[in-house]
């Protein structure tokens, strides 16, 4: 069988992102990891010499994959004839993939308290404020617009509840320029 030391590199930082998504980045151990990943305890230390290497490496590439989905946001909603729907469509998908929002949402509260982590949390926040900017036809409304997506993908989260389209519609609709709505020109 032949070698493939990227490859298992790989394996243990996507293992590492759904440790931390399940238990919190304060309980990841390198034990935790190697089991998920199905290696040996040793190539988490060989690969990752601290555990906190590991776990940064992780929370950056859980910051790539946002980010990619964030610019894949843009490109929907740039083609949508009714963004409010399109963009509250959006975040109900992003949270059907509940594991990956809570490991997103790790990397925020994380880098609340590491600021070795606070410029991969960033691209996240500077990426929806710069759609939802867009959206709401300038800053200051695009923040607030990206304040309460967060606020609603964060409650539902916390809460386990289903996200309130509903309501998340109405704010948003609330928010989003006039010109991008459906059936304005």
């Amino acid at each position: 069988m032949r070698r493939d030391p990227e490859g298992r590199r790989r394996t243990i930082v996507r293992a590492a992102m759904r440790v931390i998504a399940e238990v919190g980045r304060g309980q990841v151990t390198h034990r935790l990891i190697a089991a998920r990943a199905e290696v040996p305890l040793g190539s988490t230390t060989y690969y990752f010499p601290t555990l906190d290497d590991l776990v940064v490496t992780a929370m950056r590439e859980a910051t790539e994959d946002a980010r990619a989905q964030l610019e894949a946001w843009a490109e929907e909603l740039m083609r949508s004839d009714d963004q409010v729907t399109t963009l509250v469509d959006l975040i109900a998908g992003y949270l059907a993939d509940r594991e990956q929002a809570l490991l997103e949402y790790e990397l925020y509260l994380a880098a609340a308290r590491a600021p070795d982590l606070r410029p991969s949390a960033a691209l996240w926040l500077d990426g929806l404020r710069g759609i939802c900017s867009r959206l709401a036809g300038g800053y200051e409304r695009g923040v607030a617009l990206a304040a309460l997506v967060d606020g609603a993908l964060l409650q539902a989260l916390v809460t386990g509840d289903p996200l309130d389209t509903e309501g998340l519609r109405a704010g948003v609709a609330g928010l989003v320029s006039p010109r991008t709505t459906a059936g304005s020109t």
